[in-house]
């Protein structure tokens, strides 16, 4: 059997596993119980395939619409514990955020208390329950025989506090220093040589300036360009040594490269990802070759067709004029299914079918939620508005009582292959690496350092140095310092933040190739 064809049967026994009797791709379908599903790397509810980022799995059951990843199970049916709590296997919406659950009814915890099964008013901060009643602890104690209350000055509350103090901790003991115990298991000698600028190779000391540690070995250097490869000792003004990965060759040809370990020469052969192709100069498609001019690569796989048409999505290939896909993060969306494809949209990873759905994004997780009244977002959590505020991406209970804050949808901050092209093109927008924060009463005033100026087909370097603000503290998502945002202009001529560009090597080529998809770049 040839060198390629065992490559091409190793790489088919590595893709293919067995479902029940039968053999399956998993790069393009997921076998759950027997019963085989199209979609990769997909999870298993009984013998149901659904994504745990859109769909939730209780007992077999699979709950659409919310993800297993911020979702309890109520016996067979997701919830979102944020909004809604299971109280004796039924499902109802909290009236405030301490709702808990009493048996099977509700109650407020800054309000009741649940002794037993019944819900009692909390008259005081001090009251808790005492068997199937309450007390004030401060004035009564729990006699811990009958479960009885009675006033502090019994003999049954003097009884109980004797108990109680016998397990205090005496507070009076000093605590013993680190740097003390330190020194007692011998990690910090008594000179403190933790600070000491002596360099070691393995237990014995070293001058630098006449040796050289390789892997804890002590070799005497040469001349002042001996270096280390692994372990092993080697002069940089030596002809044909080459270090690949800690591993040293002698006697190689001028112009040879590292792949991993391996050195080779790119004038004898093509090495792509240590599989060799002859002849010599081919460009690589991960562990093969390719034509540029005949082919695309996308991840590592080669299609037929060229760029003029084509573009990738992740591994995969697809038409952007014929509208009949989208990509979104690097993964590829069919709308063929859809109604409107005018309605379609990212979502992170994930695809937007309607108008009808709510992204929440934040910097753990970025997952889709049916659109309810009263509800916004809060980094990736959806949540009720009459129940919690969302502060700088943070939430925060809303109190039982007193007068109800004013409800205000947070900003969200997405990342920016989320955006059409009409939502970065049309207007003039900052790229701007967070460099300080500070908040004054609420709002809160960024600095900015190396500021460019995007206008569609223009790049316009700023300033070195540029503060915008003030943005309402609490209504955006808290900014983390030395990652870079999109911002651009709101009504009132301010600048705010719109997107995130982690996970984009060079977010100005995005950009601008969002901008001017129409044109394209030819070889002479």
């Amino acid at each position: 059997m040839s060198s390629s064809a065992q490559a091409f049967c190793n790489s088919t026994e590595k893709s293919s596993q067995l479902c029940g009797n039968l053999f399956y791709d998993v790069k393009k379908y997921t076998c759950c119980d027997g019963n085989i599903t199209q979609g990769a790397f997909l999870s298993c509810c009984g013998r149901t395939v659904y994504n745990t980022l859109e769909s939730s799995c209780c007992n077999n059951e699979v709950t659409v619409g919310l993800s297993q990843t911020v979702s309890y199970c109520c016996r067979s049916k997701a919830y979102n514990p944020l909004n809604q709590i299971c109280c004796g296997g039924n499902i109802s919406n909290k009236t405030s955020a301490h709702t808990a659950c009493c048996h099977s009814e509700l109650y407020d915890l800054k309000t009741h208390l649940c002794c037993r099964k019944t819900v009692f008013l909390k008259e005081t901060d001090s009251h808790v329950c005492c068997g199937n009643t309450t007390f004030d602890k401060l004035m009564q104690c729990c006699c811990p025989d009958n479960l009885e209350v009675e006033n502090r000055d019994s003999t049954c509350c003097k009884q109980n506090l004797e108990r109680e103090s016998r397990f205090l901790p005496n507070a009076s003991q000093p605590a013993t220093s680190v740097l003390h115990l330190l020194k007692d298991n011998g990690i910090v000698d008594s000179q403190d040589s933790v600070h000491s600028n002596t360099l070691y190779c393995g237990l014995e000391p070293y001058n630098p300036l006449e040796d050289v540690c390789c892997s804890g070995k002590l070799v005497a250097k040469k001349s002042g360009v001996t270096q280390c490869c692994g372990a092993e000792p080697y002069e940089l003004s030596e002809e044909g040594v080459m270090c690949c990965d800690g591993h040293l060759y002698r006697d190689q040809p001028a112009g040879s490269i590292c792949t991993g370990n391996v050195p080779y020469s790119p004038h004898n052969y093509t090495i792509c990802q240590k599989h060799v192709h002859l002849p010599a100069g081919q460009q690589c498609c991960g562990k093969k070759t390719f034509d540029p001019h005949e082919e695309i690569c996308c991840n590592g796989r080669s299609y037929k067709g060229s760029e003029k048409y084509m573009a990738c999505c992740g591994s995969h290939t697809y038409n952007v004029s014929a509208g009949k896909h989208i990509c979104c993060s690097g993964h590829l969306h069919k709308l063929t299914h859809l109604q409107n494809y005018e309605e379609a949209g990212c979502c992170g990873p994930l695809l937007l079918s309607s108008k009808e759905q709510q992204c929440c994004h934040s910097a753990e997780n970025t997952l889709v939620y049916k659109i309810q009244p009263g509800h916004s977002c809060c980094g990736h959590w959806y949540y009720n508005m009459s129940l919690w505020s969302c502060c700088a991406g943070h939430l925060i209970p809303k109190p039982t009582h007193g007068s109800q804050a004013k409800m205000e949808e947070s900003k969200l901050i997405r990342p920016l292959l989320d955006y059409s092209k009409s939502a970065i093109c049309n207007k003039p927008v900052l790229l701007g690496r967070v460099a300080s924060v500070a908040v004054k009463h609420n709002g809160r005033f960024v600095v900015l350092k190396e500021v460019l100026e995007v206008n569609a087909t223009d790049v316009t370097s700023c300033r070195n140095s540029l503060e915008v603000g003030p943005l309402d503290h609490c209504l955006f998502p808290a900014l983390k310092l030395g990652r870079t945002y999109l911002w651009t202009k709101n009504t009132l001529n301010k600048y705010e933040p719109l997107a995130s560009v982690i996970g984009l090597n060079t977010p100005i080529h995005t950009i601008l190739s969002l901008c001017q998809s129409n044109r394209m770049c030819y070889s002479t």
